[in-house]
């Protein structure tokens, strides 16, 4: 089983390297971003962003060599870090050490592998024009493979609005951030997405996303954000 990991892990490290300069690049520009948003004094107290990044700091943060983000089942009961695998037309993709693996396009969960009910992929409105708007309906497709191989897509309506303003605190830091809830409708089933945004960015520090009807929702901490270069 080491062995397996080892060799995982090895790839990874391979693949992710051809993306390293566009990784870098926007690592740089989010902790720019992020340095000048750093709030230290508040008359309220921020509220934590979950206990389950209530004991990582920036020190725990600075003991990986690569970007990564953190993902957990609602319950915490289900958590992994995952490491920056690749970079495909901007869109990142993230492994963990059981092969288990997600896709985002600027913080939206596009796609799941390794998963009981995988996302096989998702049609959806921009996130740099989604996240503009302080309210708005569209529409987006999932789409899932059956048992039979064949897809299965389930449509849904959505409504969208921004909530300005919100003090929370992310590893030791306090911020400033949007919140930016999505509620989308099908003839089945119906979900609320939600995305804490560093403010005044459509930068995606937290979500709380829907995969599918089986999986329901995982929350993901875009740790590689705060992630010095």
């Amino acid at each position: 089983m080491k062995k397996i990991i080892s060799i995982l892990f090895f790839t990874v490290f391979l693949i992710s390297c051809t993306s390293d300069d566009i990784i870098m690049t926007e690592r740089e520009e989010f902790y720019g971003i992020f340095k000048s948003l750093v709030t230290r004094n508040f008359s309220d107290p921020p509220k934590s962003s979950s206990s389950f990044v209530k004991r990582k700091t920036s020190r725990w943060l600075s003991k990986f060599q690569q970007p990564i983000i953190l993902v957990s089942s609602t319950d915490y009961k289900n958590q992994a870090t995952l490491v920056a695998l690749g970079n495909n037309d901007e869109k990142l993709t993230w492994v963990s050490a059981d092969g288990i693996s997600m896709t985002f396009d600027q913080g939206v969960l596009i796609s799941t592998r390794g998963y009981s009910q995988d996302l096989f992929s998702l049609r959806y409105k921009n996130p740099s024009k989604l996240f503009l708007h302080d309210k708005l309906t569209y529409k987006k497709i999932h789409r899932y493979l059956n048992s039979e191989n064949r897809y299965i897509d389930i449509t849904f309506q959505c409504l969208a609005r921004k909530i300005p303003s919100k003090k929370i605190q992310f590893l030791e830091y306090k911020l400033i951030a949007d919140k930016f809830l999505e509620n989308c409708k099908s003839e089945q089933y119906n979900y609320k997405n939600e995305y804490d945004l560093l403010a005044g960015t459509g930068i995606v520090i937290f979500s709380k996303q829907w995969i599918s009807p089986s999986n329901k929702y995982f929350l993901t901490y875009n740790m590689y954000a705060f992630q010095k270069t």
